[in-house]
């Protein structure tokens, strides 16, 4: 799965910081990186100077301070993020993305073009995670039996090739409207969750469960905010005929409102 990774690059110091932070971890796990920046079409008739003026400054870069046994390849082009990025993404045959995102910054319009695996990287006080971030890893769990296990199997493959035997959380948010029926629903969720962190616990002893009720969009949030794991796991839905993710109501309020790194799972 980490075998070519997708990486949109804007040139602010934040994505070359963001850059040389991946730059170390792909050079573990033996992978590729593509590295694209898009250029506005806005500029007009110097667009083409741009862009090649942009495609010397990032290879520089690159040269600079990536190491020399990572191998990657730079492409700058010109038109709407949202199409030329998911079109590299296809046509280079990525099999990973990592988006990184500076605070108050809208995450989901790129989140949802992309139908690959993807990590949100976030910076917390300016810095990137240091170490591992897949040590204390929190699942958001819906019940769906199809999407769930298709997630826990791509988590689960990810966590054989980093090698890591973490603590996983999975976490399911409830909405109790009606009082009679929230005893019944609580049982209900506790004991589906309970069913799945059996199969988790058996690639993974660490597993332990937890539900939250209210305002899933809100209290789940909340919630994963006050536990601050080094790592949030979100499935999503994928149009059957197009390359594009479901952003729901929940998950997009988990991308958008949480600040720790957020990896996304396309499920069927």
């Amino acid at each position: 799965m980490l075998r070519r990774i997708l990486f949109p690059m804007d040139m602010s110091p934040f994505s070359k910081e963001a850059l040389l932070w991946l730059s170390k971890r792909a050079l573990q796990r033996q992978s590729d990186l593509l590295v694209v920046h898009v250029v506005s079409p806005a500029a007009g008739l110097n667009t083409p100077h741009l862009v090649q003026e942009t495609e010397v400054a990032l290879n520089e870069f690159c040269q600079k301070n990536l190491p020399e046994e990572l191998f990657y390849k730079v492409i700058v082009a010109t038109g709407d993020p949202l199409e030329i990025i998911p079109e590299y993404a296809s046509k280079e045959k990525c099999t990973f993305a990592v988006i990184p995102i500076q605070e108050a910054e809208e995450i989901a319009p790129l989140v949802k073009q992309l139908a690959i695996p993807q990590l949100i990287l976030r910076s917390r006080n300016g810095h990137f995670p240091e170490g591992d971030i897949y040590n204390n890893i929190t699942v958001a769990v819906d019940l769906s039996p199809e999407r769930t296990d298709m997630m826990l199997s791509e988590l689960r493959d990810i966590l054989q090739q980093v090698d890591t035997v973490p603590s996983i959380t999975l976490v399911h948010g409830i909405p109790l409207e009606d009082a009679e029926d929230s005893q019944t629903l609580l049982n209900a969720a506790e004991g589906a969750l309970e069913i799945v962190a059996q199969e988790v616990s058996t690639w993974n002893p660490n597993t332990s469960i937890h539900i939250v009720s209210g305002q899933p969009e809100i209290e789940l949030t909340q919630w994963i905010e006050e536990t601050a794991p080094s790592l949030l796991v979100v499935g999503l839905s994928t149009h059957r005929e197009m390359w594009q993710l479901i952003l729901g109501t929940t998950a997009e309020a988990l991308i958008e409102g949480t600040t720790c790194p957020v990896l996304v799972f396309p499920t069927a």
